[in-house]
């Protein structure tokens, strides 16, 4: 199990959440955190990079929810970042890639 590390920073257009490691029951409740932490208002972004994501259970899966949760009720977006394809299948499967806006990189969709 690798264990699970959060760096969070702002940015322009408004926080950013790099998540790497394992995210599981045992450590779910740090992503929450750090969503928690994160600068959030209305027309703000929060980005969440699962780039170096290693793993991730549905105790994660419900972590990202709540972080979702909380940015929407702050007014702001959540974008998904370099989410690794299991996970990518399990969103899917489950109906959550039409609740997460999912992509590949920071680089904005082209109009």
């Amino acid at each position: 199990m690798k264990p699970l590390t959060i760096v969070s920073s702002r940015t322009p257009t408004g926080s950013l959440l790099e998540v790497a490691g394992d995210l599981d029951h045992s450590n779910a409740q740090q992503l929450r955190g750090a969503a928690v932490g994160a600068f959030l208002s209305a027309g703000l972004l929060l980005v969440v990079d699962l780039g170096a994501l290693g793993f991730c259970d549905s105790s994660g899966i419900t972590a990202l929810i709540a972080v979702r949760n909380h940015a929407v009720a702050a007014g702001a977006a959540v974008i998904l970042v370099a989410v690794p394809e299991t996970l990518r299948r399990l969103l899917h499967m489950t109906g959550l890639d039409q609740v997460f806006d999912i992509r590949d990189t920071l680089t904005p969709h082209p109009s």
